[in-house]
């Protein structure tokens, strides 16, 4: 199949088309073997070379394809209409009729011939020994696209061992060359959790992506808001454009292989000794060598397909009857139910379709695991196939936090109406009761109806124990002390946090109930994080990390509970390095979770970059994470990233933003009665510009006091640091006092700070300074330089007042740099090849352009025709220019990569 790829397409491809470039532009040079898979833009890599030429070369093109593998030289056909029929078959007549198409007499001595064979894995052996011929008679340039798997024909090889073509590999894009191809197709990024999505689905295939980026916003998936575009959905679908790939794909397959592949397709993951003997083995091994099947090295070789998305278009393709066929004869060949969990999901599916019997505790216990991996669509197509009452009342449950996960909160609240009241098992009650509490949070009475969620919870564990004396006594136990833990949390919402800590230490140290000990630590995690003791919460939360991961796919029920807990403590903490690793682990992993809560996730990362100072880094993200909590905020996070974007925006004097970001976090406000202390702080000191700074003092001052009446001393310290940012000195001895009490590094930095400026010890303030920035804490370290600064003048310490006038200068224009990724380097030296980068660079040194050959190895001609189309790319005139540009780019984060 040729490919038909866009420009957009060589995103991470300059480097490639640069050595192609070269090795074609050599006069002794081979020609080139190009390798890669289906959709990787083997042609988007030719065309650019060929356009990259230009003048310099005569290209010609050939299609080879399974149709005509097996035809002696029906690949070139075209280039052989000077043939008479009685010559086609005579190699001689061939190669002669091909190199005067090639090389007509009025085109002898000029630009070189470069014939291009596309698909050429479907040479037929006749073509390819031609074309080795030609190649060795260096009458053109041969440049095959090829396919690695199967293996290119023999004569291809050859030509490549025996130096007739140089080979060169097209990889998958990296995850970084995603953000950027999205961003280009786009018109604005992707926010990360969204791209790492994408690039799990599309496994970097470029063709695949585009696929899944138009689908995605056909489905109404994918929507921009201002410059962000947000995943509200998973993104996968059977385009006709892949099903017509993916067609291509598998005609070359045997009957024997396309059974296997359907059967790995309709099953994965599937135990390689099931497979084998579902299908023919040989085809097995087969497939496997072709790479459309991965092994993995389990106890039970669970068989799946290479690319997800493949598997995706071949069960749309398969028929229905053959499905069911196919799906009856692995079913009779099961011991067991599948071990892995979407094989357990897809288990499940099968027997519903093919009308056998499914026990309803199967299809329950199927749906409840589909919510834990967040796939609402899945549980509203099996639910309704449940008939037993006790168990269609947990199966509402599934629904509801289905219709949670969908963005449907009243659809959820109807489904769990009357659960509590209605279960006749502790364990329905406890699912109901927690979701139900879920749905609570963020209310206007929230903290309150968590409390009643509790209550209902403790009476309906009552009512079945006087119902059956016979309950197991350790279960009421359990389901009494998990009632109890629910109105623990309602509480914390409530902001009562120092009302439960010594109940929830209680139960942490005393319960052997894993779930309960896991909620239990969780919670005093958090108590003991906003009340200054964030390094004893990290410690605890190590050990709830390691009940987690014991816990089996049962912890993808608690994930999200958790991890927000570990977040605040390894904020309080300092840990910001920890943090941004943590995070980046988890949205590498790009579960479909990340399209549920990848909103906490961006807030959590911009709030690191905001506690570090680096603002400029902090807001994009801060902007990124309300607007995608606008659309999907499950843990009701959008009035704290609000107030927090409004906050950097004040800090850079991006006005209109703090503004608009501040209206919309007060528009919250009626529906927010518990918002976070410090979200408030933040709302607050950013709208210092428009309520003067005296009342904004007051406001956060009146703040620190409830932080401190609560305990919340984390809070209280925070609240303060934003006051003496405003210039209000009068806290200096509070802030020591309370960072002093507090655990961590941010809170030892805070006092060390506080008691320099007390002691107006400038030395210090100008050495904390240096270590800041040293850190990467931007705002810390120009709040310490202009701290000195003010010291100074008061002294009227001349002399060393202008060293700290230079210091807070080079202090402040840090806070608005950006921490630009590859993908944002300015786009003028993206347009380069990596060797008119070199050229560039070299430039930029003053080398001239007789300089510039040797280093390089280039004739002087062809560096004059490089900076001829470089100042053509750029749209510049002058070697002057081209030093700027080349100056500029490495200032805004290094040079760009090829």
């Amino acid at each position: 199949m040729t490919e038909t790829l866009t420009a957009e397409r060589l995103v991470g491809r300059f480097g490639l088309v640069a050595s192609v470039v070269d090795c074609l532009l050599d006069a002794n040079g081979p020609g080139a073997l190009i390798l890669g898979d289906a959709g990787i833009g083997k042609t988007a890599l030719i065309n650019e070379v060929v356009l990259e030429l230009g003048n310099r070369i005569r290209p010609f093109y050939v299609y080879a394809g399974p149709t005509l593998s097996h035809v002696p030289y029906a690949a070139l056909a075209p280039l052989l209409t000077s043939l008479t029929p009685g010559e086609t078959d005579q190699p001689r007549a061939v190669l002669k009729a091909l190199m005067s198409e090639l090389n007509p007499a009025s085109q002898r001595g000029s630009a070189q011939a470069v014939l291009v064979v596309e698909d050429a894995q479907h040479l037929d052996d006749h073509s390819a020994a031609v074309l080795a011929q030609l190649a060795a008679a260096e009458a053109a340039r041969v440049v095959l696209l090829c396919r690695p798997h199967p293996s290119p024909p023999p004569e291809v090889l050859s030509m490549w061992s025996e130096g007739l073509v140089d080979r060169f590999e097209l990889p998958p894009l990296t995850k970084d060359e995603v953000d950027e191809l999205c961003a280009r197709v786009l018109g604005s990024p992707l926010v990360p959790s969204a791209s790492a999505v994408l690039f799990r689905s599309s496994g970097g295939n470029p063709m695949f992506l585009l696929e899944l980026l138009q689908h995605a916003r056909k489905r109404g998936h994918l929507l921009q808001r201002n410059d962000t575009w947000v995943l509200l959905g998973e993104p996968g679908g059977a385009t006709v454009r892949l099903m017509d790939l993916v067609r291509n794909q598998i005609i070359q397959l045997n009957s024997e292989q396309r059974q296997a592949l359907e059967s790995v397709a309709l099953a994965e993951a599937i135990p390689l000794s099931v497979l084998q003997r579902a299908s023919d083995s040989r085809a097995v091994d087969e497939l496997k060598e072709l790479q459309f099947i991965v092994i993995s090295q389990d106890a039970a070789r669970h068989v799946r397909l290479a690319q997800p998305l493949i598997g995706e278009v071949i069960r749309q393709l398969v028929p229905t009857a053959r499905s069911v066929t196919i799906r009856r004869r692995i079913v009779a060949l099961m011991d067991s139910q599948p071990e892995t969990l979407d094989g357990r999901l897809r288990h499940v599916t099968w027997a519903l379709e093919s009308g056998a019997s499914v026990p309803d505790a199967d299809i329950l216990e199927a749906a409840q695991l589909a919510n834990r991996l967040f796939i609402p669509d899945y549980v509203e197509r099996v639910v309704g196939a449940i008939k037993d009452p006790a168990a269609k009342l947990a199966a509402q449950v599934e629904l509801a936090r289905a219709k949670l996960y969908g963005r449907d909160p009243m659809g959820a609240a109807l489904c769990l109406e009357g659960v509590v009241d209605q279960a006749s098992d502790l364990r329905t009650v406890r699912q109901a009761s927690m979701l139900a509490a879920q749905l609570a949070m963020g209310h206007q009475d929230g903290p309150e109806d968590v409390l009643r969620a509790a209550a209902a919870w403790a009476n309906a564990v009552s009512r079945l124990e006087g119902a059956d004396p016979g309950l197991d006594a350790n279960e009421v136990e359990t389901a009494r002390l998990g009632s109890r833990l629910l109105a623990l949390q309602g509480y914390q919402a409530a902001g009562r946090h120092a009302e439960t800590e010594n109940e929830l230490q209680q139960i942490w140290e005393s319960t052997r109930d894993d779930d309960s000990r896991l909620l239990a630590g969780t919670l005093l995690a958090e108590v003991l994080a906003l009340t200054g003791r964030a390094v004893s919460a990290l410690q605890i939360m190590m050990v709830v990390q390691d009940i987690l991961a014991a816990s089996g796919d049962r912890r993808l029920e608690y994930t999200e509970f958790v991890m927000r807990r570990h977040l605040l403590a390894l904020l309080l903490a300092g840990e910001l390095d920890v943090l941004d690793r943590y995070l980046e682990s988890h949205i590498a992993q790009a579960s479909n979770s990340l399209i549920y809560f990848g909103g906490m996730l961006h807030l959590a990362a911009g709030t690191a970059d905001l506690r570090r100072g680096t603002v400029g880094s902090a807001l994009p993200k801060l902007s990124q994470a309300a607007e995608v909590l606008r659309l999907s905020d499950a843990g009701r996070d959008l009035p704290e990233a609000l107030a927090a974007t409004a906050y950097a925006a004040s800090i850079l004097g991006r006005v209109e933003t703090a503004r608009a970001s501040a209206d919309a976090y007060d528009a919250l406000a009626p529906d927010q009665s518990h918002p976070s202390l410090l979200g408030r702080a933040h709302a607050v000191a950013a709208k210092a510009d428009r309520i003067g700074v005296p009342a904004t003092v007051a406001q956060l001052l009146a703040l620190a006091d409830a932080a401190s009446a609560s305990g919340l001393i984390s809070y209280e310290v925070d609240i303060l640091s934003l006051v003496l940012r405003l210039g209000d000195l009068s806290v200096i001895q509070r802030l020591a006092s309370a960072a002093d009490n507090c655990e961590g590094r941010s809170a030892e930095f805070v006092a060390a700070y506080s008691r320099a400026i007390a002691a107006k010890d400038v030395s210090r303030l100008v050495e904390m300074s240096d270590a800041a920035a040293q850190e990467g804490l931007d705002l810390a370290a120009a709040e310490c330089a202009a701290h000195a600064l003010r010291i100074l003048e008061t002294r009227g310490d001349r002399p060393r007042q202008f060293e700290a006038q230079k210091l807070v200068k080079q202090r402040t224009a840090a806070l608005n740099k950006s921490g630009l990724s590859a993908a944002e380097v300015p786009p003028d030296l993206h347009k380069l090849t990596r060797r008119e980068q070199e050229i560039a660079a070299l430039v930029q040194a003053s080398a001239s352009n007789r300089e510039i050959a040797l280093q390089l190895g280039l004739s002087l001609r062809t560096v004059e025709g490089h900076l001829y189309r470089m100042f053509a790319k750029l749209g510049i005139s002058h070697r002057e220019d081209l030093v700027t540009v080349a100056y500029g780019a490495r200032q805004a984060g290094g040079p760009a990569r090829a």
